[in-house]
Order: structure tokens, then sequence, then C-alpha cells
């Protein structure tokens, strides 16, 4: 798992090296099996003393490393999946059974019945390869067991012949053996009877973990189409959003944080940039742009992304005022920093002509709310701010309009006093399309004294705390 260090980064998950979820699983339970089986042979040995062929045991114990090396190595990509693939995984499994058995008929047998918790693990594991997999190791471990168990208590071999009534097929598989003869560890002596009952139980709790394992596996197929239909949709998703990060209406580029080089852009970013006569794919991003302070980009990049306003970017000797993004996101398995570019020059250049002039501009909309001004307003209105409510700024009774409000005409002018000063107002009004409402521009420029006589013919408010219209 590759992880970012800040909480606000994005977390990925690798894609699996294997594309059968399953073997690998079968080959963990395998794995603990081994640890199981060394676990039921050492603490009953050393609590109880019996004897344990420790030569035959680990040939034993080293087989069962084998296989699960070999399922290991079956969950392998590379590994050809097919027919034969699972009836080998079958053979396995099986001849996975059979070597426990052989362990457990050298490390005490009867002796050690704690040991037949290990045919467990076996048949938990198969519901990985499928739902009738797990009753048939129950029933390879059954065999075994049965046939360990005959081949080391004579007086089970005895209790089974009185029950077939017959001994012919016990004496073939076993030879010719009293049922008197001593039992093969002089330390352990028990009835037939509770050999019996020990298999009896040992069956029906082995029965259980098949069924109970078909359960799991039954819950498990339906997560892992539930994942597998998940992973499909996220890859479906994955190839539209690099489709859109390229076809974006603005400058978008995907940075890899970890070299800073452009992996993709939009192509309006090769256009914008000036990335015609050299791609910008491949490129390091502060070689390829020219940023004024680049420090802030590059910790937009490498943290948890944001916003830098006001950002200029020097492109073929022009300079551009923009406002950078940087949004992190997975793109073909990777993260990477999504830039984003918005050019706000002209909007900036507009804003900085407005604030370096004489008069003082506001722009208002159809209910009287103010949209936005310069700086000359801002000192001349102290009241001024965006939303605020024009009507506010000046009052004007006995009138049913506002005072920015240019009637009919869409362009009016008038003049005011303010603080014993004479301004020309120039209002204007601008129809939006498709709506009936308008907006208005109006323009407060104060009028110089030689020329306050010549005003006086026009239509005149002054204001004095109040605001009154006089000829």
């Amino acid at each position: 798992m590759r992880t970012n260090t800040n909480a606000d980064g994005t977390q990925l998950i690798s894609r699996p090296r294997w594309e059968n979820q399953r073997i690998p699983l079968l080959s963990d339970i395998w794995l603990l099996t081994i640890a199981a089986i060394l676990i039921a042979t050492g603490v009953p040995w050393i609590a109880n003393g019996f004897e344990v062929d420790v030569g035959a045991a680990s040939w034993g114990l080293l087989a069962v490393g084998g296989i699960q090396g070999a399922f290991a190595i079956l969950s392998s990509r590379a590994w050809p999946h097919d027919r034969w693939h699972d009836h080998l995984l079958t053979l396995m499994d099986v001849t996975g059974v059979i070597l426990i058995g052989y362990i457990w008929r050298h490390v005490g047998a009867v002796q050690n019945p704690a040991f037949l918790t290990v045919f467990a693990l076996p048949v938990i594991g198969a519901m990985f390869l499928s739902r009738w997999h797990p009753y048939l190791m129950a029933a390879v471990s059954v065999c075994v067991v049965l046939i360990v168990a005959l081949a080391q208590a004579p007086e089970l071999r005895w209790y089974a012949s009185g029950l077939l009534r017959s001994d012919a097929w016990l004496t073939w598989l076993f030879g010719h053996q009293s049922a008197a003869a001593q039992p093969s560890f002089p330390g352990f002596s028990a009835p037939a009877s509770f050999l019996m009952v020990l298999i009896e139980v040992f069956s029906i709790g082995l029965f259980a973990c098949a069924v109970a394992a078909e359960y799991v596996g039954i819950v498990f197929e339906r997560l892992s189409a539930h994942t597998a239909l998940a992973r499909i949709e996220a890859e479906r998703a994955q190839e539209l959003w690099s489709d859109l990060i390229e076809r974006l209406p603005l400058p978008a580029l995907l940075i890899d944080p970890a070299s800073q080089r452009i992996v993709a852009c939009s192509d309006l970013a090769s256009t914008y940039l000036g990335g015609g006569e050299m791609p910008l794919e491949g490129r390091n991003l502060f070689k390829a742009l020219c940023f004024s302070y680049p420090d802030i980009v590059h910790q937009l990049i490498v943290g948890s992304g944001g916003a830098a306003p006001l950002t200029v970017i020097r492109v073929a000797d022009l300079l551009r005022v923009t406002q950078v993004r940087v949004l992190h996101v997975v793109h073909r398995g990777h993260r990477l920093a999504l830039l984003t570019i918005e050019d706000g020059t002209e909007e900036f250049c507009l804003r900085s002509a407005l604030d370096a002039s004489e008069y003082a501009a506001l722009v208002i909309d159809g209910r009287g709310r103010l949209l936005a001004f310069n700086k000359p307003a801002k000192w001349l209105f102290s009241g001024a701010d965006i939303g605020a409510d024009a009507a506010q700024l000046l009052s004007q009774p006995n009138s049913g309009q506002g005072w920015w409000e240019p009637g009919l005409s869409n362009r009016r002018k008038m003049h005011l006093e303010i603080d014993q000063r004479i301004y020309q107002v120039t209002s204007s009004a601008t129809t939006l399309a498709g709506e009936q409402e308008r907006i208005f521009t109006v323009s407060v420029l104060p009028v110089a004294n030689g020329s306050t006589a010549d005003t006086l013919e026009m239509n005149t408010i002054s204001v004095t705390g109040t605001m009154r219209q006089v000829r």
C-alpha cells in the first residue's frame, strides 16, 4: 500500500498481483496448517512424553511445506488458468490431507487426539476452490484418520471386524495381527468404544465444518462478484475521467508529485501555454512554465492541494495573471496532482484600471444589490460592500425608483452634492440576454468648480445627509 503522510492526501491500494484471489487465500490456509501441526505435535509431546518419530514427521512436514509453496506458485499471473489448473489444485489439496495423516501416524496417532483439529483447516480452506470441495476434503480426512487409527489400534480392528462379521479386508489391508497384541505406544491404552466415539465425533465435527465452509464460500463468492463489478466500474470511470481531463475547457495539467513531471495535459493547455512547438508531456513543470512564486505551487502539488490566487505565469515573454488550483486525483493507477489554470489577466487589468481612475464606479443589479465597485467608490461611499443595498449609500425620499436607475432612456446624467462637493453621476443600464432584469453601471466623477455654473441647467441632486431634486 502506498500512502501519503498528509491526512488530506490521496491513499492508494495497489492492484493485486494475482487474478484469482482464491488461490493465495488457500496458500495462506496451508501455511496456517503447518503452524497448527507444529503446535498440535509439540504441546502434547512435551506434556505427555509419548513417543514421536521425529525423522518421518519432519519429512512429512517438509512435504506439506512443498504443497504450500506450490499453491503460492500457482497463484501468480504467469501460470496459465485452464481446466487442468483446477484439477491440479484439487489433487494437491487431497495430497496435503494424506500427508497430514502420515504425520499424525508418526506423532502419536490415537495417543494424540488433539492433532485431529488440524484436519479442519484443509476443509475450511477448500471453500476457496468450490462449494463441494469442503465435503470432499472432509470425506478424505475421515478416511485417512480411520485408516491410521485402524493401523495403530488392534482393539479398533477387532471391534471393526466384529461389526462387519468379517476381518478379510482388514487382514488384506493390515496383515495378520492379533487383536490382543500390545498397542504400538504402551504409554496410552483406551478401549475400542472410546476410539469409535472419537472417530464419530471427529467425523461429525468435520462435516459440520464443511457445511460452515460452504456457507462462508457462498458469501465470499458474492463479495468477490461485487468486488469485480466495482473494479470494472472504477476502470470505466477512470477512462472517462482521463478523457474529461484531456477535454477540459481550461488549461489543465496532470503532475507527478514525486518527479514534478507533466504526465498529461488538456488540449487547451498546449495552446494556452505555448506548448505547440515542444510538447508539455514529460517535461518538468517548473522548467516548462515560469511561475512568479514556484514554491507556493510546489507546496500545493506535494501537499494536500488548494488554490493560489494571483499567480503570474510568463508565457512567451507575456505575463498572464492566473489562479492556480491543485487537486489530487488517481489517474491510471498512480496518485497525481491535477493542476488547473484560470486566466484572470483581463479581469485583473480592468480592475487595476478602474482602481487607478479618478471616478468611482459601481455595478448594481436589478434588485439594488451592489455587485462590484472600485477603490474610489469605496473611499466615497463608506458603506460600499459586495451585496450591500445601493439605496443605503444615498437616500432619495419621495421617489419611486432608485437613484441609480436611468429610467426608460437606459442612460442618464445628473449631479449630486456630497460633503459640499458636486459630482456628475452617469448611470447606464445593460440588458442581460434572456432576462428581464437589468444591471446598472454607475460612475461618479467630481466636477471642477469652474464648470459648476454651467451645470445648473441640468437636473441636480443636492445631498446633505438626505437627497432632494432642484433646478
